[in-house]
């Protein structure tokens, strides 16, 4: 039987091999042949997950996920994470900015026989297009609201 405490080793323990030291043989490991994610990004399969873990090894080499918070319900398992590195390869059709990028992202992994077979996010998209610059931060001294004049 597999506890929640294990859930939680065993994501912590793939995310750290999988983007911290870029060991594509983590997905061969953790994530189960069919799996499936509802991001548009990610697609069906483990040649296609790493593809996607690929792609940002070569655009943020040094990108390393906190997972602040591990939820574990059942076979379903929630990490809320900070993702933080600096864009210093190609990365979706951009050169290198030096930037750095932080953003946020809370997933949602079901499991089948202990590996992830599939997946949901929500991805602070507007926090990474702000730190790979496509998107320029908005500063206003003006207050904002329903009361604001």
């Amino acid at each position: 039987m597999t506890t929640p405490e294990m859930m939680k080793s065993r994501l912590i323990e793939f995310r750290s091999r999988l983007y911290g030291k870029h060991d594509l043989s983590a997905v061969d490991d953790f994530v189960h042949p069919e799996f499936r994610s509802h991001n548009g990004l990610l697609k069906p399969g483990l040649d296609a997950y790493k593809a996607f873990a690929r792609s940002f090894h070569e655009g943020l080499p040094d990108m390393r996920p906190d997972m602040y918070q591990i939820l574990v319900e059942g076979d379903r398992i929630v990490a809320f994470t900070n993702w933080q590195g600096t864009h210093s390869g190609p990365f979706r059709g951009m050169a290198p900015t030096g930037r750095n990028v932080s953003f946020e992202t809370a997933d949602l992994y079901r499991l089948q026989d202990g590996l992830l077979i599939e997946h949901w996010d929500i991805v602070d998209r507007l926090a990474a297009s702000i730190g790979l610059g496509l998107v320029s931060e908005m500063v206003t001294n003006r207050p904002v609201g329903p009361d604001a004049r």
